[in-house]
């Protein structure tokens, strides 16, 4: 990412030039709340290293001037050299009027030439005091910035007739407002909603806000506001606050309180920038929050819980005398259902079952499947490959005892959705997979949660329907939950390696290019004070990196982009440095469908990700699943059989050992599959359940594609 520093300035005054670089280089001095600059323009090949050496300045000095800076810059842009604080007090003291208090402070605006001292002995308190009730001023006192000044601490005994009629005047004007202590994740916006007030009436109350809202401030809100709001609260108020636990995260805290991430974004604007801070106050959309919290008095002791779940969870041996009913969902485009009417429902077609005897079959046809002598669109192929790898799970669970009929319906469009909800047989159904596309899933979760029958959600990581539907299952994680555990997997694995963070110009806009700030945020956790490298590939070539490569340790690159020809040039230039150093190359999978890249680069470069999938050929089951497969449909098993079969077995056993409702015994339920591995946990307390189960995976310079074992498993 590149690195803009902007200085907007109401007032540019420069300074004479000062001896030394300024006049060598001619470059221009600021001053900004009371500190010089040097503005220094960025040239190629220059670090932060190199300016501290050349400006005889230490790290954090350059770092508390540029937030943000990264070890390598980006040529072009301009860095801030501080240089010297605006010098001290005056001699001669100005007489400085008191202004009236707000409640129990005084608020003071630092002015040009001011120090803790004169202000101390304005107030007539001790620097002391002044130094405990703004803990900020042990960084330094900064031009425009708005002091507390206790009014018990001041013991001035002279003050003037006319301050204390001042100060009466105003104590009586408080009488129609109240204070309002601002905490760490609140906004302005946020505010001026929750009490009711337009923004100009909250500026012009509190001129303090001139210089940004901080937490610790103490803001003035009229009482009537403040009133309205209390006495709706809790019907009416927006948001309710907080506390961020240690661990959580951004995914997790929305996943808790069953909103959207971009929604827990748009409430907290500072999320859109950062991650959350263990500690923090955030705000939550009320009305979400409400219907997602319960109290401690609904809440069962743990002795509860053990018990219910215990007799939840034992199998019950009168389960193989039932016959389960399994409903299977899938967008087969067969002829007509693209016409299907609701005053005409052809109640025999829906409920027509595929039967088990005879699998599909390739025709001549290269267009066309055929199924009981029915033609299937090519665009199906992939879900007839589902739907083959379910008929193999089927198959192993009725050796197994258990007595199934499986109605495997055609849910093209929503009209045919529509019709199958209207049937009574469908609300007998014990186990619904599918629909396979979350636009059409949005009527069969609602009646699959009317009729407490457990849905599954088979392919699609998008839609939030587990938010708020206790009957739904999601098998593939969201893109957010995948991305977050690659970067926490980075920082984990990495933090103690030579990191480079690839930058990359014109970053998509797609998901993927979220990783970049993931890793920034979790490495500056895990590393404190220490800095990892920012590399542009594109504009600095590879020969500038040379320098910072480790030539006896591991040299990890992260690529946060899918753009083909950004990782094209990142790829290339990579394999050239694997020639003399030992390279990894973190990413997500979205790089191994990039057609252009060579699968050998990849192995030359090692790439590693994380991925809800990984066939293991020599598993024993793997074996097994394969040589059935082509027994059975003389065809070589696709990503989408091998699907097929994990997601129908590993239900279809729940089910079998404890019943329709086996929700609270899937986390305790791990079973062997062929390329998943089920790790499913409720996302809400209200919610559903999504699989977590990821799998890291290498490439190897042996050309072997290698599973480093599951992430956040401990070793």
């Amino acid at each position: 990412m590149k690195l803009f520093i902007s200085i907007v300035l109401l007032l540019t005054l420069f300074l004479n030039p000062l001896i030394g670089f300024s006049q060598k280089e001619n470059l221009k001095e600021v001053e900004i709340s009371g500190v010089r600059y040097l503005i220094h323009p960025v040239k190629k090949g220059e670090t932060v290293f190199s300016l501290c050496q050349k400006y005889k300045v230490t790290q954090k000095e350059l770092t508390l001037a540029n937030p943000g800076l990264t070890t390598v810059l980006e040529t072009g842009t301009s860095v801030k050299i501080p240089i010297g604080k605006v010098a001290a007090e005056p001699k001669k003291q100005e007489t400085k009027t008191i202004q009236a208090p707000i409640g129990d402070y005084y608020y003071h605006k630092v002015a040009n030439n001011q120090t803790l001292i004169s202000i101390a002995k304005q107030y007539q308190i001790t620097v002391k005091d002044l130094i405990r009730i703004n803990p900020e001023l042990s960084n330094g006192l900064v031009i425009g910035q708005v002091l507390k000044i206790s009014v018990s601490a001041n013991n001035s005994s002279d003050k003037s007739e006319k301050e204390s009629s001042a100060v009466s005047v105003e104590k009586e004007s408080m009488k129609g407002y109240t204070i309002h202590p601002v905490v760490s994740g609140e906004t302005l916006y946020s505010l001026e909603r929750h009490y009711g007030i337009t923004h100009e009436e909250m500026m012009k109350l509190n001129p303090a806000l001139q210089n940004g809202l901080k937490a610790g401030m103490d803001l003035k809100i009229p009482v009537q506001h403040d009133t309205q709001v209390s006495k709706t609260t809790t019907a009416e108020q927006p948001y309710v606050k907080y506390k961020v636990e240690n661990g959580e995260t951004i995914y997790s805290v929305s996943s808790r309180f069953g909103i959207g991430v971009e929604e827990l974004k748009k409430a907290n604007p500072s999320l859109l920038s950062r991650s959350l801070e263990s500690g923090e106050i955030i705000l939550i959309p009320q009305n979400t929050a409400a219907r997602n919290t319960v109290t401690d008095e609904q809440k069962p002791n743990s002795d509860q819980i053990k018990e219910e779940v215990s007799v939840r969870c034992n199998p019950n041996p009168d389960n193989i005398k039932q016959k389960y009913r399994v409903g299977l969902l899938l967008p087969l485009n067969l002829p007509g259902n693209d016409k299907i009417e609701q005053g005409g429902i052809n109640k025999a077609l829906l409920l027509s079952k595929i039967s088990l005897n005879n699998p599909s079959v390739s025709v001549s046809s290269d267009t066309t499947l055929a199924v009981n002598g029915v033609n299937i669109d090519q665009k199906a192929e992939s879900f007839i490959e589902f739907y083959e790898g379910v008929i193999l799970a089927v198959d192993s669970m009725q050796r197994n005892g258990m007595n199934i009929e499986l109605f495997v319906f055609d849910v093209s469009n929503q009209e045919m959705i529509n019709a199958l909800l209207l049937l009574d047989e469908f609300r007998d159904l014990n186990l619904i997979i599918g629909p396979v596309y979350p636009e059409l899933q949005e009527s069969v979760a609602s009646f699959a949660a009317k009729n407490r029958i457990p849905m599954i959600s088979p392919l699609s990581s998008s839609g939030n329907f587990e938010l708020n539907n206790s009957w739904y299952f999601k098998v593939n994680p969201t893109k957010e939950f995948q991305l977050e555990e690659t970067a926490t997997y980075i920082a984990d694995e990495f933090s103690k390696k030579n990191f480079f963070l690839l930058q990359q110009s014109g970053n998509s806009s797609s998901a993927d290019a979220q990783l970049a700030n993931l890793c920034r945020e979790k490495m500056a956790i895990r590393l404190g004070k220490q800095l990892f490298h920012e590399y542009n590939l594109q504009e600095n070539g590879v020969n500038s990196i040379k320098p910072l490569m480790d030539e006896n340790g591991e040299n990890i690159f992260v690529i946060p982009t899918d753009n083909e020809a950004q990782v094209s040039v990142a790829v290339t230039n990579l394999t050239a440095l694997a020639e003399h150093y030992n390279v990894v190359l973190m990413g997500t999978p979205t790089l191994t469908r990039l057609k252009s890249i060579q699968t050998e680069n990849y192995h030359r470069i090692r790439l590693r990700y994380l991925s809800p999938y990984f066939v293991d050929y020599s598993k024993p089951l793997v074996r097994r699943f394969v040589g059935n497969y082509r027994e059975n449909f003389s065809s070589e098993p696709s990503q989408f059989s091998f699907q097929g079969f994990d997601v129908s077995y590993y239900f279809l056993s729940a089910l079998f050992k404890y019943g329709k409702d086996f929700r609270a015994c899937l986390p305790d339920y791990p079973m062997e599959l062929t390329q998943m591995v089920f790790n499913f946990g409720k996302v809400a307390p209200m919610g559903g359940s999504m699989n977590r189960g990821m799998f890291v995976t290498g490439y190897e310079r042996n050309f072997d594609v290698v599973n480093y074992g599951i992430a956040g498993e401990k070793k």
